[in-house]
């Protein structure tokens, strides 16, 4: 798919998450407005299970299909029907509505592009198929779900018992409350009866997940933006200005922990990760909270009242370090997946090619990969040679290129940042390849030594001046 077609398609996400804070917003309860309280109540009911539909529409929009009318129609009556199915049969289990999201874009895998559909039609016998497998297979995948939570549901009830949050592994909660919620069952957590009480790691529990949603969640997202290309960061942006509007809105967040567990699981697990240093740093400074688990996202957070008045020190460098945790991790995974990409492409270039350096014996070819693996000879400062390694000083650190050198050789090279030197043991040779680098060292330095003369200047006054004396 295009850049500009996937940027624009991939914003049609967002307008159900705009239109969803906007309503939420609209029809808060606490807000006096034209209607009654049980109209206000049902017609926010209504646009919380409408508008996820309507996300699960534009994210359909984003898979390949040989009929997008088709594929469309068939993923709203899908959720359509999940929706009907789950409310009359299962009216307490579905919190939030990601597992009918997810379950109703099952039915985009059976409408995929095929070339024998596109050059001979869809025969009778492969349509009635196709509806079969669209009917049956997102309830299987709902089921699936429901069958996963419950089994989560029972580990935790057998594992989070008083004893078990005695101990350093109550940690452990934040980041699977985190999954919970993507998934829309954050509530058969909050029912829990080890959790119903004042405790210093209650309140580190409860903390933590507050910050994630509300500050780090942003926090995440924008620094995923600074390392995506440019038509992946215009909606990274947009996200992290809408999960900062919906922080609160329980169905809001457990859609954008979805996008971000499906379209950048690395985040997710940075995400994770920075719960857990939150939860210790919570623990830490045992501060008190704002709200408890009866309150938590069942379906929005519900502070207690003058809330962001009785913030202490302590409040704002946990709020701080909300924000530094999560770019810190996020930068981090980020560099190392980087790293990951430029080594799996070298090795599918030699893969293809047929070509392994490390089996190479022939001192030129290892001479080429080196100077190119350090960024050119420009780049080359010195060598010198201790038994068989091969030491190399570079002028600039940042133009090697890690994931090539590391080819070079079968034994482990050594990347000596502080002194901009890289240790390469090349075995027998390792004394060829450091003679002819120190050749060109020489022979760069001879060339910006040696001082070219010049010839004398030219007298244009004089060759006129001869010029007329000759007439």
């Amino acid at each position: 798919m295009p850049h500009s077609k996937f940027q624009q398609k991939s914003l049609l996400l967002l307008l159900p998450l705009g239109l969803l804070a906007i309503v939420s917003y609209a029809l808060d309860k606490r807000i006096p407005t034209l209607l009654d309280i049980e109209s206000q109540t049902l017609l926010l009911e209504a646009c919380r299970i409408i508008l996820p539909g309507c996300f699960a529409i534009a994210a359909a929009f984003m898979v390949p299909t040989f009929n997008r009318k088709f594929q469309i129609i068939s993923v709203a009556f899908v959720y359509a029907f999940l929706v009907a199915f789950s409310l009359s049969k299962y009216q307490n289990f579905f919190t939030q509505p990601t597992s009918w999201i997810i379950s109703s874009l099952v039915a985009t895998l059976f409408l995929l592009p095929n070339n024998d559909i596109e050059s001979e039609g869809l025969s009778f016998r492969a349509f009635l198929s196709k509806i079969f497998c669209i009917c049956t297979f997102p309830f299987i995948s709902l089921f699936t779900i429901m069958v996963v939570v419950k089994n989560i549901e029972h580990s935790i009830l057998i594992t989070f018992t008083s004893v078990f949050l005695d101990t350093f592994l109550s940690c452990l909660f934040v980041p699977i409350y985190e999954i919970m919620l993507t998934l829309g069952f954050s509530s058969l957590l909050n029912s829990l009866v080890s959790l119903q009480s004042e405790s210093e790691i209650i309140q580190a529990m409860l903390n933590s997940i507050m910050l994630v949603n509300m500050i780090s969640l942003p926090a995440i997202i924008i620094t995923r933006a600074s390392f995506a290309k440019s038509y992946n960061r215009l909606f990274l942006v947009f996200l992290s200005f809408i999960a900062c509007l919906t922080s609160k809105i329980g169905t809001c967040i457990s859609v954008e922990l979805l996008i971000i567990m499906f379209f950048y699981p690395g985040t997710f697990l940075a995400l994770c990760f920075s719960s857990i240093f939150l939860f210790f740093l919570n623990l830490y400074l045992q501060i008190g909270t704002f709200t408890s688990f009866y309150m938590l996202y069942q379906p929005d957070l519900i502070l207690r009242n003058l809330a962001f008045l009785q913030l202490s020190t302590s409040h704002f460098v946990v709020i701080v370090f909300s924000i530094l945790i999560p770019f810190a991790m996020q930068t981090m995974i980020s560099k190392i997946g980087k790293i990951n990409h430029l080594k799996n492409k070298l090795k599918r270039r030699f893969k293809n090619s047929g070509f392994n350096l490390k089996d190479i014996k022939n001192p030129d070819l290892f001479l080429i990969s080196i100077l190119n693996g350090i960024g050119g000879k420009s780049n080359l400062k010195s060598v010198w040679l201790d038994k068989d390694v091969l030491f190399i000083k570079v002028f600039n650190y940042k133009k090697v290129v890690i994931p090539q050198i590391n080819l070079i050789s079968k034994r482990r090279i050594e990347f000596i940042r502080s002194e901009n030197n890289i240790r390469i043991p090349l075995g027998a040779l390792s004394y060829i390849v450091w003679k002819r680098l120190n050749n060109i060292i020489e022979e760069s330095a001879n060339y910006t030594s040696d001082e070219v003369e010049l010839s004398d200047q030219f007298d244009i006054k004089g060759y006129v001046l001869n010029l007329q004396e000759k007439k």
